[in-house]
Formats: structure tokens, C-alpha cells, sequence
């Protein structure tokens, strides 16, 4: 971000090498995110490490070296006054340094103070109409933590004449700031001002800390030593126009400051001398903006865990558990897609698949068509022709997940004959699994006749394709469930399209057993704008005019139409994402997710998620980052592979339920889901100062339990246990996952969970927690008898 004149600041994020002596009217602040570095100023060496701060005040000279990599945040406070209420040189001396010594001098002011930068930055990086006042609080947050915390109460010439009461006295010093390369005497001053020598003397130590011949020294002082670092005048022409009267007073009072002698000074610090070392380096540091600042903030974040619990939302839950039955606990079916069907021949897949199974029991599995086998047409049939999607079937026959089948009618043909060789050829392969596997598998299968990949919209052959396989599928005395995809979005021209097949179909007699539809708002980018913060908003929408086509027909009189009940599957679909590669990963959203799906399930029959995102880059041909897969690739699994098991311990009667938390009862074990969804902007993911006030406090008293000794599971999913993101920043963040870090990752990556054994009494059970943003927790409770 370049210099900009909205604020009375400059914000920069720097990756430094070398930056030159220089002065400037700015007060300015440095926090080490990351490496180390070297600052010179006032005659010391400042060795910065990360987390370490420095305040270079107005007027002194500074230099900075470092030889590794390092990340510096930046603040520049003009001394201009902010409004017309603000004095000219408004600014206080500040003292603030954290290293070498002074690291355990004021640990909890310096850590408010690191805050209010890291919160500063990210209001300032994310800059939009209407961030402009966050801004700005921020900015006060942090000019209050410097004057209550390190401003100095005797300071250096130059930041005196602002703090002085009196005012012949403020007049003095401005006269000695104008006048320093002049003859002046305290004598001269007091006989001017009307005061007595002893009096402005008594005055002067009094009210600047310093005596006359010091503060003038200190003025004098300051001006040679910038002379020397900016000029090429000899020494003693710079001690004569900073208004030493001779050499040797001069070179006495000077090392007496600096600890150097003005040559050794002018030789260390020399900005000529500078400029030539560094005339062959291409840059001496480069500055990080944006996107790309915000990334580097987050993982400071994530690294110092900034996060304050005293601002978390409270909340008290009062379940009383009821003696008599309750309904049962309503869970949708669980969909897993991998693309063409040719992705479940690859062994990362079936591996994946077979995790799955053995760990969330998935029902379905959505695949595009079946495996393209390679005979010709005079082979020698010595083994089946189907042999690559006899390994597929076989493969999900084993594993026992039922097979989704997507069918597109390729668009390319012209004529009813094409269509009718092409549902023949699906047939055939069906009649073969029927005669592999039985009528009892087949049943079981659901294939799905889906719209156009290219055109989306219904055709009149693509219309007679689908009555022509429904019936011959019907006539193989196959059960196995025909169904439609529907709606892919709020398309006017597509909703009117749907409304006709179904009204087409149901004249025909061949209504589909049960209907897909998508409700992704990041589809693409004109429903991402419109439609991506209010996405349950629009998913409902979506669903609304699926099941409204329904309704209308089941009204009609024609008993077809009064019997049917479709099932309804939501076969791609999404939550609030983050914005870009920066986002991605940083916003944690397992409970936006899974509050999602206990929502859905109530008028959906399965949901849909893809594999990994590796399958889905594969049909998409972008990066799939914020899809919603429960494998990130291999066997790492994402946030929604563990929110998918914490639903699934889920069973039994639905004791209670309400916002943010559920409870069943399952043959006398009890299972309590806390989670604590938000809404909050992804693009806000990594202001933790937003983030805090996202933060829940829960009390819960469990009254009516059974008397009696109990084993309690409790499980944490946040973004420190079970969020892929935080634990690869902690392993070396942004590089390249190898096999070791992967493996690593893969036994890392894990809810938090403790086990303990607690006897309950007539009192019941009480527990307190506190669940960041989107985190999960669940508690088991088994009885032992």
C-alpha cells in the first residue's frame, strides 16, 4: 500500500534487508512479526527478534540491518495535529523497547499494545467504505496504549516545549530551538524575560528535567549529528553552525552522548557512505500489501493464539431429561461424490472410500456414468466386456455403499434413433449387473438422469430419452430408483423448464423416484455477490421451488400425481467460504457446517460432499479449497470429516434441542452436541478482534439423569483440534506438504478428546465450556452398571 493521505498514518508490512540511516518527522513503531533484525538509533544497537517492539520517536536518526529473512510491521504517526482539538506537535516522547534487557519490563502493556497493531493492521489491510471508522478506533487503541504506557516524562529538547504550563517559559525554549547556532546565555534569557537568573534557572531544571547547558547541549547536539550523517562539512564546520565555539568542547560533549567521536559517527552513519554501500542491491526491502498482508497476519495469529475469552457471548441451558419416550433423532443420508466414474478405480480413492465407510458409514456414492472400458467390437468375449466397472461395483459391493449414477445424454445428437442406441447401451450395462448381482443389489441403486453438462436446459429428445429409459429399466424387473436432477439455481427460464417435465412426465406416467437439486452460491460470481452471506437464505429458496413443483402436483386429482413422493437430495452445495487462496483455509467453519446439515435433514433425504478436492479440481479446473469435502487428498482429513462424526453419534430419541445444541438418549447413553455457528464475514476470519466477540460461554445443568456412576467422552473440534490450517502453519505454514509432514499431519489433525468418570446424584450434571468460532464439542455419556 502506497503513502495515502485518508489517514494520519502509514501502515506497511516489510520484509527487510537493509534500510539505510535516515531521519524523518514521523513517530514510528516496529513489530517483529517474524526473523530478526538491527536497529541503530541514538548511539545503540537494538537487536529485534519476533515479538519485539520499538518506538523511534520524531527527529532521531535510525538504521536498520538484517541477514535473514524477517517480517517487520510498520507504524508512521505523523506529528501533524489529527483535528483542529489536537496541539501542534501533539505527539508526546515515547520510550518503548522489548529487547535484550528490557523483555520483562511491562510483559502485559507491550502485549496490549502488540494486540492493538495486529488489530490495527487488519482493519487497515482490508480497507472498504466501511471499515474507515474501525480504522480509526483501532488507531486510538493504539496511541492509548503508547501515552499510558511508555510516554516519558523527562524528554529530549525537541518534544519538551509542547508539555510546558508557563508560558515565558514555553517562549524561552521556542527561541532556543530557532536560536541554537547562536551565542545564548541563561543570564541573557532571564534578563530578557523580566525573570531572575536563580529563578529561571530553579524554573528551567524544574519544569524541562534537564539543566539550561544540557537542554541546549541536547538541541545542538541533535542538529550536528544529523549535519554529519547528511553533509560532507568538515567536523568543525558543523560544530561552528550547530553553535559550539570550539572543537574540542564539541568533540567532549558530543562522545559524551553518542559514545563516539563525530568522525567515527559520521563514519558508521553516513548516508553518502550508506547510498554507496548499497548502490549495488537491487532493493533494500519490499513492502507487503493486501491480501497478501492479511495472509501473513493470519498466521501470526495463529502462532500467538490472540484471543480474549471476557468478551464471549454467555449462555445457560436448563435441560430437564423427560421420563417418557420422545421421537426418534432424524438424520439424512449421506452422499459422497467423486466425479466420473472412473476416479473410483484409482487406490487413493478406494482408500479413502473404504475410511469412510469403516469410520461414518456413508450410503451413496455419486458418480458420472460408468467406467469407460476399452473392447472393439470384433473382440473375443473370453471374459466379460465390462471388466473395469466389474472392479468398480465389485469394489462398492464389498465396501457396501450403493452406487448414484448420473446419466448425460451427450448433446451432440440429432436424432431419436441416437438417443435410443445410447439408453440401449446403458441398459445393457444394467442388465448385466442384475444378472452379477441380483435383483436385491440393483434395488437398491439409484441412477439420476441429469441435465445438460453444457446447455443445462431440456431438449425434446433429451425429454424422450428420459421416458424411454425409465420404462425399459422398469420392464428389467429392476426396482432400482430413476430420478431427476432439477434446479441448479433461482434460473427463472430454468425453474419454468422444471415445471414443465414434471407436468410432461406425470401425463406419461413416469414421475421420477426422487429429485436432486444444487443450492452452491458460489456457482459462480454473480451468485456469489448476490447470494454467498445469506446462503441458507438461498438454499431454501432453491428448495422452496422444488418442493413447490411437487406440491401443485400432488393437489391434482389424477391419482399419479396424488401418490407420488419423491425423495429430495441436495447433491452440491456450500457454506460461507473464504475469499481466494488467502481466505481458504483461514475462516474454520465446522459448525456453520454442521448446523447446516441438522437443518437440511429435516426436509432433505441424503446431502451430498465431495471426496477430496483433488476430484473436484479434476472436473472443474480450478482450485477447490472451500468446496465442502471430507478429504483435503490422501487421508487428511478436512473439519467436515469429524463434524460428519460427531453427528453420527447422534441416536436414538431427540431429547432436546435448540439453538446451538442437541441432545439424544440412545438405550440409556446420553449424547450432548454443543456448537457454536457464525455468520460472521469470512473476509473478518482473520480479525480475531472480531472473532473474539464470536466466542461462547456455555453453563448447562443436565437435571433428571439417572442416579448413578458414568463414564464421560468429550470431544473438541475448533480450529486447534481437528482445523487443518492451523496445525500446517505451526509445522512450517505455505510449504509443500511431503510425505513425512502429511503422515504427521494425518495423526495430528484430530478432535481433542478426554475421558473421565464421574458419579452423578439427584442434583444431575453440570458442565461449563467455551466454544471459539464455529468449534463443536460433544459429550458422551455412558452409565456403568
Amino acid at each position: 500500500m502506497g503513502e495515502s493521505n485518508q489517514f494520519p498514518f502509514h501502515l506497511s508490512l516489510m520484509k527487510v534487508n537493509d534500510v539505510p540511516p535516515q531521519i524523518s518527522d514521523y513517530l514510528t513503531l516496529f513489530l517483529m512479526l517474524n526473523g530478526s533484525m538491527t536497529v541503530t538509533t541514538a548511539g545503540k544497537d537494538y537487536k529485534l527478534s519476533r515479538d519485539d517492539v520499538l518506538v523511534i520517536n520524531p527527529r532521531q536518526q535510525f538504521q536498520i540491518q538484517s541477514s535473514e529473512k524477517n517480517l517487520l510491521l510498520s507504524l508512521r504517526i505523523s506529528r501533524s495535529p489529527i483535528t483542529s482539538q489536537f496541539k501542534e506537535n501533539w505527539l508526546p516522547y515515547i520510550e518503548c523497547s522489548t529487547s535484550q534487557q528490557s523483555k520483562l519490563v511491562g510483559t502485559k502493556k507491550i502485549q496490549q499494545l502488540r494486540e492493538a497493531l495486529v488489530h490495527l493492521m487488519a482493519a487497515y489491510f482490508k480497507q472498504n467504505e466501511e471499515s474507515e471508522l474501525e480504522v480509526y478506533q483501532h488507531f486510538f487503541t493504539v496511541l492509548t496504549q503508547l501515552v499510558k504506557g511508555f510516554k516519558k516524562e523527562v524528554v529530549p529538547a525537541l518534544q519538551v516545549k509542547s508539555e510546558i504550563a508557563d508560558d515565558r517559559l514555553a517562549q524561552l525554549l521556542e527561541l532556543i530551538q530557532k536560536s541554537y547556532d547562536q551565542p545564548i546565555s541563561l543570564e541573557a534569557l532571564a534578563e530578557s524575560s523580566g525573570m531572575s537568573y536563580y529563578h529561571l534557572s530553579r524554573s528551567f531544571k524544574k519544569h524541562v528535567g534537564v539543566t539550561f547547558t544540557e537542554y541546549l547541549n541536547q538541541i545542538r547536539l541533535m542538529h550536528a549529528a544529523e549535519a554529519l550523517i547528511l553533509t560532507t562539512q568538515s567536523v568543525i564546520r558543523v560544530a561552528l553552525n550547530s553553535g559550539f565555539s570550539n572543537a574540542k568542547n564539541f568533540h567532549q560533549v558530543f562522545k559524551k552522548h553518542y559514545g563516539l567521536t563525530p568522525a567515527n559517527y559520521r563514519k558508521k552513519y553516513s548516508l553518502a557512505n550508506a547510498q554507496a554501500k548499497h548502490s549495488t542491491e537491487i532493493t533494500d526491502y519490499q513492502e507487503i500489501t493486501g491480501a497478501a498482508a492479511l495472509q501473513e497476519l493470519a498466521k501470526y495469529l495463529v502462532e500467538n493464539d490472540i484471543e480474549d475469552e471476557n468478551a464471549a457471548i454467555e449462555q445457560h441451558l436448563q435441560l430437564v431429561l423427560p421420563k417418557e419416550l420422545q421421537s426418534e433423532f432424524h438424520s439424512s443420508k449421506k452422499i459422497i461424490k467423486i466425479g466420473p466414474a472412473g476416479e473410483g478405480l484409482a487406490n487413493g480413492v478406494q482408500r479413502e472410500l473404504c475410511i469412510l465407510q469403516k469410520d461414518l458409514g456413508f450410503d451413496l456414492v455419486q458418480f458420472e456414468g460408468f467406467c469407460e472400458e476399452t473392447n472393439f467390437e470384433d473382440d473375443v468375449l473370453l471374459v466379460s466386456e465390462y471388466i473395469l466397472n466389474n472392479q468398480w461395483f465389485d469394489f462398492l459391493v464389498k465396501i457396501q455403499l450403493k452406487p448414484m449414477i448420473q446419466l448425460y445424454l451427450p448433446e451432440n445428437f440429432t436424432s431419436k434413433e441416437e438417443v435410443q442406441l445410447w439408453c440401449d447401451k446403458q441398459l445393457k450395462i444394467m442388465r448385466h449387473f442384475l444378472n452379477r448381482y441380483g435383483r436385491d443389489e440393483v434395488n437398491q441403486w439409484y441412477i439420476q438422469w441429469s441435465l445438460p453438462k453444457v446447455s443445462g436446459c431440456w431438449n425434446e429428445d433429451n425429454c424422450w430419452g428420459y421416458r424411454y429409459f425409465y420404462r425399459k429399466l422398469k420392464q428389467l424387473g429392476s426396482s432400482s430408483k430413476l430420478g431427476l436432477m432439477s434446479l441448479r439455481s433461482l434460473d427463472e427460464e430454468e425453474y419454468e423448464q422444471y415445471q414443465a417435465f414434471i407436468a410432461e412426465q406425470g401425463a406419461q406416467h413416469c414421475l421420477p423416484d426422487f429429485i436432486s437439486f444444487h443450492a452452491d452460491p458460489y456457482a459462480s460470481t454473480l451468485i456469489k455477490d448476490e447470494h454467498a452471506l445469506r446462503f441458507k437464505e438461498y438454499q431454501q429458496e432453491i428448495l422452496n421451488r422444488v418442493k413447490s413443483v411437487i406440491n401443485a402436483s400432488q393437489s391434482e386429482n389424477d391419482s399419479i400425481f396424488s401418490k407420488w413422493a419423491p425423495e429430495l437430495f441436495l447433491t452440491d452445495w456450500n457454506t460461507l467460504v473464504g475469499e481466494g487462496n488467502t481466505f481458504s483455509g483461514t475462516f474454520f467453519r465446522s459448525a456453520l457446517i454442521l448446523e447446516s446439515i441438522v437443518e437440511l435433514s429435516k426436509e432433505v433425504t441424503g446431502i451430498a460432499y465431495w471426496l477430496n478436492i483433488k476430484v473436484k479440481e479434476r472436473q472443474t479446473h480450478t482450485r477447490e479449497d472451500s468446496s465442502l469435502s471430507v478429504f483435503l487428498y490422501e487421508e487428511l482429513r478436512r473439519p467436515l470429516f469429524f463434524s460428519l462424526r460427531f453427528l453420527s453419534h447422534l441416536k436414538g430419541e431427540l431429547v432436546a434441542r435448540g439453538d446451538g445444541y442437541i441432545l439424544t438418549r440412545n438405550q440409556g447413553q446420553f449424547q450432548l452436541l454443543l456448537y457454536n455457528s457464525s455468520y460472521l464475514d469470512p473476509f473478518d476470519s482473520v480479525d480475531t478482534l472480531q472473532v473474539q466477540y464470536q466466542t461462547k460461554k456455555m453453563k448447562i445443568h443436565l437435571s433428571e439423569l439417572p442416579v448413578g456412576n458414568y463414564l464421560i467422552r468429550e470431544y473438541v473440534l475448533d480450529k486447534d483440534h481437528g482445523g487443518i490450517y492451523n496445525d500446517w502453519i505451526r509445522v512450517g505454514g505455505q510449504a509443500e506438504l511431503d510425505h513425512e509432514l502429511q503422515k504427521y499431519l494425518e495423526q495430528k489433525i484430530v478432535p481433542r478428546f478426554e475421558l473421565k468418570k464421574e458419579q452423578i446424584d439427584s442434583f444431575g450434571y453440570e458442565l461449563e465450556t467455551i466454544l471459539t468460532l464455529n468449534a463443536c464439542q460433544l459429550y458422551l455419556f455412558q452409565p456403568l452398571y
